[in-house]
């Protein structure tokens, strides 16, 4: 069994790759992917990449860190073990669309750069 990346956004988060946020969708399950591949993940896990806004991303990085920032990324992990249907369900990563929006734009980066250099961050901080 493949792989499983499950994305939420809100509709009107505004990242798009040729025009649409289809595409965006299917790049971010394919790094996703990759760097699961490449951390010896190849199938049976499950993956949840959220994007949220700023005052979200600050909430639970208080709530669940005690730190008063807004964070680019998030990790909240579930477990690296198999469950009893045969998957094992990494854990949540949380990415603030706006921190992301800020580093593509005034830091004049690609989108796929930082994407997958924060998924990367993510899935580490679940793998810790």
């Amino acid at each position: 069994m493949d792989n499983v990346i499950l994305i939420r956004h809100p509709k009107n988060w505004g990242l798009k790759l040729d025009g649409r946020s289809s595409i965006v969708d299917r790049r971010i399950k394919e790094l996703a992917n990759m760097i699961l591949i490449e951390k010896g993940y190849k199938e049976n896990v499950e993956l949840s990449i959220i994007f949220m806004g700023k005052s979200r991303a600050k909430r639970l990085n208080i709530e669940y860190r005690n730190k008063d920032y807004i964070p680019q990324v998030l990790g909240f992990p579930m477990s690296k073990k198999l469950d009893e249907d045969g998957k094992i369900r990494l854990g949540d990563i949380v990415i603030c669309t706006q921190k992301l929006k800020y580093e593509v734009i005034f830091l004049k980066s690609s989108l796929e750069k930082v994407l997958y250099d924060w998924l990367v961050h993510g899935v580490e901080n679940l793998l810790k």
